[in-house]
């Protein structure tokens, strides 16, 4: 297995393809490891404590193994940054046609350094290379940029598929998201605004070219072999009907969603608290990627009747909203109608922006508001205008979303990096701790789901590489109440799925991790893995798909650990930039404000916290009083290299 990494450097405008080796993917496996590689690799040689808007900011783009081979397991692209939002390692993944059209190209990975003196994109045509003046794409927001590159580079040797920057990403606002294809976000970590700040504005690519498959016939057998699972897993159906808005009637059940800045966990307001959108509004299914056999994705087009609301949208059409953009809509700000929530969905993913730490951020102001803690005047100032802040207003959501877009404000300035440092910077500006109303966790980045009856949730919050995070350990076994699946998990034990106890919830956490890591490196999407957790492994069903395509066949145990090498490799790098155990946590609002609602009324974080913290800690092999790495673990890992840098900077555990 051998791959080919395109070297780009935006301040000279050199372009140099490099060979990936084999021995790299027999360590990193591919996507997001190689991904962590290669910014580790450079930050050996760059300042790791620069500015994540200077030119030593390092942007990389990888796709793993499986992807675009006809596995039917869904495609995810990766992109690897130091964050400027958080100040941390940062990565973010998104589905679409992008990924494995790169694939196609005679490159896999992109690594991107410098500034460019003017606005360019990248243009990759198979293995033709070349930078583009992109004055032209410069103020345009995703969807329009995608159109014009379309039409500007024709269909020949295939449509073109891009990854973009809107105008937040221009601005270099913290919280920027890149976008493939006009469809698909990558939104976590602010990605958009280190492409903003290397002026770079779009990434397009055609191809056509063959995959390298080791194992041919092994690859087909597997892919026939998963078909046939997913087609008679009951599970599937529903999943393909409404993807992750399913979640909706389950978590209104137990009491599980965001409300207004998280001040309740159930959406109020009739039909939002179901998801009866499909029925009113889906038009078709589509697949996300042109390799997946689940195909949960779908489209809606308003036609103005529906609601009343719904006729300020008519025409309007877009991806269906999945659980995160509903619950950024319908719980953290509160708006009732599903027209306005697919609204959102759309205009989030147009401007290119977060829309968990956009909701959060403009939530927490409307519960200041709310609570009378800041005044009309105080609005004025914001905004330079009178504005309501009302729940639920959609022309106030809208109103403060353009106003951090286009950084055309006090608010937008202050916010554009998230709820926790713009919550820092207000209080700061008027002399009050705001601070219990910011909804964070670890890095002040935030989610829009109630974490407090779920310990092992509320540790992914604490301690996810990338922030505040489910996706990084996000597992069944806890919020399901999975019994059969902590028995598996855990040798015939079910601590793991009972939320009276904090035994085995640092420990699902570390191994779910490991596991993660696994699916994020094969390149392809988790959420078929999470039809059957316990059928699906990453480290033994799926390691067969991967020494089909890459000719590495590895144990179980074995791919496992390297799981948790890819995992190590993330600590590491937060190490470097002196983040220890006080980092690993979460808001107070989290930590000590009991829940109110729900299945689990009077629930607080720090009910079980640090015992939880301290197991996670154990069952990586860390220090559990800094919560640093030993050379131990590390070790252990493989990682020996990675234990000496650390060592020799002061951030290896003595």
């Amino acid at each position: 297995m051998e791959s080919r990494l395109l070297r780009v450097d935006l301040t000279t405008g050199e372009l140099k393809s490099e060979v990936i080796p084999h021995s790299i993917f027999e360590r990193w496996i591919g996507g997001s490891g190689i991904n962590n590689w290669i910014m580790w690799e450079h930050f050996l040689t760059h300042d790791i404590n620069c500015d994540p808007r200077g030119p030593d900011n390092i942007f990389v783009f990888g796709v793993g193994p499986l992807a675009g081979t006809g596995a039917g397991s869904g495609i995810k692209g990766r992109i690897t940054f130091k964050s400027p939002c958080y100040n941390m390692f940062g990565d973010s993944a998104g589905g679409g046609k992008f990924p494995y059209m790169l694939r196609f190209t005679a490159f896999e990975y992109i690594a991107i350094t410098g500034k460019s003196p003017k606005p360019v994109y990248l243009r990759i045509c198979n293995n033709e290379v070349s930078l583009e003046d992109a004055s032209h794409l410069w103020g345009k927001d995703t969807l329009q940029t995608h159109t014009m590159l379309r039409e500007e580079l024709g269909t020949y040797p295939s449509k073109v598929h891009t990854l973009s920057i809107s105008q937040a990403g221009e601005n270099q606002v913290g919280i920027a998201s890149v976008v493939s294809d006009a469809l698909r976000i990558h939104a976590r970590c602010g990605g958009g605004a280190v492409m903003g700040s290397k002026n770079l504005k779009a990434i397009a690519v055609q191809g056509n070219g063959g995959l390298p498959i080791a194992m041919p016939d092994e690859m087909l057998a597997w892919s026939d072999d998963f078909r046939q699972k997913i087609d008679s897993n009951e599970a599937v159906y529903g999943f393909k009907r409404r993807g992750t808005l399913g979640a909706v009637e389950m978590y209104q059940h137990i009491g599980s969603h965001f409300w207004r800045n998280n001040q309740g966990n159930m959406f109020r307001g009739g039909e939002i608290t179901s998801d009866n959108w499909v029925n009113k509004y889906h038009k078709y299914s589509e697949v996300c990627s042109s390799d997946c056999f689940i195909a949960c994705d779908a489209k809606y087009k308003i036609d103005g009747t529906e609601s009343e609301a719904a006729k300020k949208y008519i025409g309007e059409s877009f991806r269906r909203p999945e659980y995160l953009t509903t619950g950024s809509a319908a719980g953290a700000l509160d708006v009732r109608d599903w027209a306005e929530v697919a609204h959102w969905g759309k205009i989030t993913n147009d401007y290119g922006i977060d829309n968990q730490d956009l909701s959060c951020a403009i939530s927490f102001l409307m519960e200041l508001k709310q609570r009378k803690l800041i005044t009309d005047q105080d609005v004025v100032e914001l905004f330079g205008r009178e504005q309501s802040l009302e729940w639920g207003n959609m022309d106030d959501i809208e109103a403060c979303l353009h106003s951090i877009v286009f950084q055309k404000d006090l608010f937008g300035k202050l916010f554009g990096d998230g709820p926790y440092l713009g919550a820092i910077r207000y209080s700061e500006l008027k002399g009050q701790n705001f601070m219990k109303y910011a909804t964070y966790g670890k890095g002040g980045a935030s989610f829009t789901e109630e974490m407090r009856p779920f310990p092992t949730w509320m540790n992914n919050m604490a301690v996810a590489s990338r922030g505040a995070d489910h996706l990084k350990g996000i597992g069944l076994i806890e919020k399901f109440q999975r019994k059969d699946l902590s028995k598996i998990y855990f040798d015939g034990r079910t601590e793991a799925a009972d939320l009276t106890v904090p035994t085995l919830k640092g420990a699902s956490t570390a191994l779910i991790e490991n596991q993660v890591a696994l699916l994020n490196s094969y390149g392809v999407c988790l959420f078929h893995w999470m039809l059957d957790p316990a059928g699906y492994t990453p480290q033994d069903y799926y390691g067969k798909a991967y020494a089909a395509a890459t000719g590495i066949d590895r144990t179980p145990d074995e791919l496992m650990l390297d799981g948790a090498r890819i995992c190590n490799l993330e600590k590491a790098f937060n190490s470097r930039i002196g983040m220890r155990r006080e980092h690993d946590t979460v808001c107070e609002r989290w930590m000590w404000e009991p829940t109110e609602e729900g299945m689990y009324p009077g629930s607080v974080a720090a009910d079980m916290f640090n015992p939880v913290l301290d197991e996670y800690y154990e069952w990586r092999g860390w220090d559990k009083e800094s919560g640093l790495q030993t050379r131990k673990s590390l070790e252990a890992c493989g990682l020996d290299d990675v234990a000496e840098v650390l060592a020799q900077e002061g951030s290896l555990a003595k």
